[in-house]
């Protein structure tokens, strides 16, 4: 939603940015086979609308809302929610709500062309516009990082390949997926991964310790989150969060009341009762 005020910045104003808010509700994987494909009404200007959909990791997912604000709001509400609710019960018969682990709300940026909007500044040289970047934004990504490189950064700085980089990422991989001999040969190596920290998910002591000490190194309760699915289970980290804060301190050295959940002053902890 920044990239206007980033574009004002520089000396161009040409760029309007509007915020669309969006409500979900996330069912617990018990209910991953509710439905098998992408659910949702016919689109209209503001998107998809509500849809029902099976995640990769075979959660369910109802939502989002479309609610368009001139600031940013990431909080959720009944009416919103109970939208989400109304909507799907219309597409599903008896959507398993009941197996509902947490709802949130994201904001997400549209431009008044309601198209995106990548191209070189008409009024400052130098400048690269990439902004508006509505659905299906994630999946063009990376085309559109091909496009400017390629297109418009080329055209006005030459560019070097590095022969060094190596663009293939090592792709993560989780304890629960190996086979029983793959775990046990892991496990004579680094008897961390022989002790479940998250038992919704069956994470693993060593997975957590991989991603706080590999580069860049995941240094609050929510990178360990999104890295390892950590808490992302039925009780949201009830259990094993407090475990989790305790090794992101000893990892870091820090003390335990200095971790946070998303840094800045997201604070878990205040300070010491005894």
């Amino acid at each position: 939603m920044q990239s206007g005020k980033i574009a004002e910045l520089a000396g161009d104003n040409s760029i309007t940015i509007g915020g669309r808010k969006g409500e979900y509700i996330l069912l617990d994987r018990e209910s991953g086979d509710f439905v098998s494909h992408t659910l949702f009404f016919t689109p209209t200007k503001k998107g998809k609308g509500i849809l029902v959909t099976q995640t990769v990791d075979n959660n369910i997912l109802l939502g989002p809302t479309a609610e368009e604000l001139e600031y940013s709001d990431t909080t959720t509400s009944a009416n919103g929610l109970n939208f989400v609710i109304s909507k799907a019960k219309t597409m599903c018969k008896n959507p398993p709500l009941f197996n509902t682990i947490t709802s949130f709300a994201g904001m997400r940026a549209y431009s008044s062309r309601h198209d995106f909007i990548i191209e070189e500044s008409q009024s400052v040289k130098g400048l690269i516009h990439c902004a508006g970047i509505e659905s299906p934004g994630l999946t063009s990504a990376p085309a559109i990082a091909e496009y400017v490189v390629n297109e418009l950064v080329g055209k006005i700085v030459a560019l070097e390949k590095n022969e060094r980089f190596n663009g293939t990422r090592k792709p993560d991989y989780f304890f629960k997926n190996l086979s029983v001999d793959e775990k046990n040969e892991l496990i004579k190596k680094e008897p961390s991964y022989g002790k479940i920290v998250c038992r919704c998910e069956q994470i693993t002591e060593g997975e957590i310790l991989r991603v706080i000490r590999e580069n860049p190194p995941a240094k609050d309760i929510d990178g360990v989150k999104r890295r390892t699915r950590s808490g992302m289970g039925r009780c949201q980290g009830g259990f094993c969060q407090p475990y989790v804060a305790e090794l992101l301190a000893r990892e870091q050295n820090i003390p335990l009341e200095s971790v946070t959940k998303k840094g800045k002053d997201s604070y878990l902890l205040t300070g010491v009762t005894k």
